[in-house]
């Protein structure tokens, strides 16, 4: 399985940055225009765009002529305490493409236990088009906020953690 980079599905925003935008656009009762929240935070719009597109890809806005709305799911997180909050993007990121794919191939492959190395050649083999070393960088902060994964930086070992959705369907 090969996937093109213009359908990654792979955040590559800090969650809170994704968590502050979602935060901001509450607070302008959940919709505004890009360019006002880019000028509140004095930010230039390329600065935002990747948490734009984190929380699109988790279906927590949505955008609709230069507006941001916040979804439901939006909504939803937002309410929940930071528990709750890992637990939702758990069960929304297990079911995302790469994720879902990542996630199979470390409890398929390896017995919910790989190496950085054998993380980084199955990211080069199945997804060339993106810089594998960045790429891991997400996937490690992303898998640990939502408690997919647990990576120890000593080893460099990763793991699937017990309380993975990953293989709920």
């Amino acid at each position: 399985m090969v996937y093109g980079e213009n359908r990654l599905t792979i955040p590559r925003v800090q969650v809170g940055r994704m968590i502050g935008l979602l935060e901001i656009l509450q607070d302008f009762k959940g919709k505004v225009d890009l360019a006002k929240v880019a000028e509140e935070l004095r930010l230039e719009l390329d600065d935002i765009l990747p948490a734009v597109d984190a929380a699109k890809l988790l279906r927590l806005l949505q955008v609709d002529k230069g507006d941001l709305i916040l979804t439901d799911d939006g909504k939803m997180l937002l309410s929940n305490n930071a528990s709750g909050r890992k637990r939702m993007l758990n069960k929304t990121l297990a079911s995302l493409g790469e994720f879902k794919g990542i996630i199979d191939f470390i409890k398929s492959n390896h017995g919910g236990e790989i190496t950085k190395d054998d993380l980084i050649g199955f990211l080069k083999e199945n997804m060339p088009d993106v810089d594998a070393e960045q790429t891991f960088s997400w996937i490690v902060e992303w898998g640990r906020y939502s408690l997919l994964l647990r990576y120890d930086s000593g080893n460099e070992k990763i793991k699937i953690t017990q309380k993975s959705s990953g293989s709920k369907e």
